[in-house]
């Protein structure tokens, strides 16, 4: 009788300590798990832009909806760097910006800074409408804020790290490998160095690309200097846009 009791003692406290440990370890997949709890297809979207000169978002939508995701991915850039752009502009003409100068070729992290709120967020919700949870700038920095509390404002230079400068600078390359690597930017065959991103035709546009995957806001124009599409992603720029998504009270 003794020996039963404590069987079946000893099958609850296992039960338990199983119950415990497995809710206090963090999960690898909570941005993939937060995703697929919501139904991201009925997203309402203005497609309008804050700025009355620039263009409206129907033919991201149009694409996105298409499943284009490459060309998808090439006119979001395209329109972050008119939009941002523009912005810029207005800024120097007010005189706010006195020694701004604008980058008509590709997006830039000055444009990303001051990157009007309500066209950010138009831009991600359509990703996350048409990808359903899977895409969008909001997906890219809810894993980024699984790294660390801090993460995204010492990857974005937004704050200095604790402790020297060389502890702080080796944080931020080890934060931003994790990133990269798990938003499938990682280039495995680097020699390190500031190029361990892939280059924008490695990329995989597919909706069985990883979480966070799209979008760049890469943006070229054929022509102009060595910008090219063989250049390694800048992943910089990306996370100034979601510092200014942060700012914007953007999230999922």
């Amino acid at each position: 009788m003794w020996i039963l009791i404590l069987i079946v003692l000893a099958v609850v406290v296992y039960f338990m300590m199983s119950q415990a440990s497995s809710s206090n370890q963090p999960s690898k997949a909570s941005s993939r798990t937060k995703a697929n709890q919501v139904d991201y297809s009925n997203l309402e979207v203005s497609l309008e832009s804050s700025l009355p000169d620039c263009s409206n978002y129907t033919r991201l939508r149009d694409l996105l909806a298409e499943g284009k995701w490459r060309e998808a991915d090439q006119e979001t850039g395209k329109m972050m760097l008119n939009v941002g752009n523009a912005t810029v502009e207005r800024k120097i003409q007010s005189g706010e910006y006195k020694y701004a100068t604008v980058d008509n070729h590709r997006v830039s992290c000055q444009s990303a800074d001051y990157f009007p709120c309500t066209d950010l967020c138009t831009i991600d919700r359509l990703w996350l409408k048409y990808s359903n949870g899977r895409f969008g700038f909001s997906v890219q920095k809810r894993i980024i804020s699984e790294l660390g509390e801090d993460a995204l404002s010492l990857m974005s230079f937004k704050k200095r790290g604790k402790g020297t400068d060389s502890q702080a600078l080796k944080e931020r390359i080890e934060l931003r490998e994790e990133f990269i690597k798990h938003i499938g930017w990682y280039n495995h065959y680097s020699d390190k160095g500031s190029n361990v991103t892939k280059q924008y035709n490695d990329l995989t546009c597919a909706i069985q690309a990883p979480y966070g995957h799209l979008p760049t806001a890469y943006y070229w124009e054929e022509g102009h200097g060595s910008f090219t599409k063989n250049e390694p992603l800048n992943d910089a720029v990306l996370l100034d846009i979601l510092y200014r998504l942060s700012s914007c009270g953007i999230a999922l």
